[in-house]
């Protein structure tokens, strides 16, 4: 674009229906990347919790000893070794779930990458896609 009078900056590039759907696609992505984030601390915060009841199960010193283990709303006592399967089950899930959510997130990341690589090339510094700081 080439200054005019009225504006004799040069004028900002013309915002196609293209653009505007990456404008819109960037922004949902970028609340979605939040969303997830969001979720994955809840689940590295359980997943901290399922290795506490581990360490808690093990240093238990009468192994004859039930373990109450909270089902829904009830407590149902539990062997040692019950109880440590029903534990190591549930951390491997809970793993394989943070796992899959940081894939997630580093797919979507990897989306905005590219949509802001083409909008800011087109925009510059017209456009702002950064982040608000935590």
């Amino acid at each position: 674009s080439e200054p005019t009078r009225e504006n004799p900056r040069m004028s900002a590039p013309e915002v196609t229906a293209s653009d505007q759907k990456d404008i819109n696609t960037f922004s949902r992505l970028n609340n979605q990347y939040h969303e997830l984030k969001d979720e994955l601390n809840t689940q590295k915060e359980d997943l901290v919790n399922l290795q506490d009841a581990q360490n808690e199960v093990m240093m238990q010193m009468d192994d004859t000893e039930p373990v109450k283990m909270a089902i829904g709303e009830v407590y149902c006592d539990q062997t040692q070794d019950d109880a440590m399967d029903i534990l190591n089950a549930k951390v491997e899930e809970a793993e394989g779930d943070v796992s899959k959510k940081e894939a997630k997130m580093a797919e979507v990341k990897a989306e905005m990458a590219v949509l802001k690589g083409r909008l800011t090339a087109k925009f510059g510094k017209n456009i702002n896609l950064e982040e608000e700081p935590e």
